[in-house]
């Protein structure tokens, strides 16, 4: 019985748990926060827009690179009017766009909803 209670409890908390991230996301991707893109370091910005089905279908699992394994991603929504200036200062043509940045310097960009590229990305490769 105590194994049957143990199991029930861990499912319990693993849907809490999921439910608790996927609000996390959710709240993420919503915003709308005016963004200064850091460059004195190696982080990856994604560039997306709230209302883009290809942004939402992979900004969880970046949500979750950037949180739970703790991966310098920046998130930059372009419907934000103040971050508009960033479509044409990175000469972006489509979201979601990922480009990682070395001190300043551009080393990997991509365009799209492939993870493993993502992942390339992300890690600068």
């Amino acid at each position: 019985m105590k194994i049957i209670a143990a199991i029930f409890a861990m499912i319990f908390l693993l849907i809490i748990g999921a439910f608790g991230f996927n609000q996390h996301v959710g709240h993420e991707l919503s915003q709308r926060n005016i963004v200064k893109i850091k460059t004195n370091d190696d982080s990856t910005i994604l560039f997306y827009r709230e209302d883009c089905k290809s942004c939402r279908s992979i900004f969880s699992y970046t949500v979750m690179k950037k949180d739970l394994f703790r991966k310098n991603i920046q998130l930059v929504n372009t419907n934000q009017p103040k971050n508009r200036h960033y479509i044409t200062e990175y000469k972006l043509t489509e979201v979601p766009t990922f480009i990682h940045l070395k001190y300043g310097r551009q080393v990997e960009r991509y365009s799209g909803t492939n993870i493993e590229r993502i992942d390339q990305v992300i890690r600068g490769d």
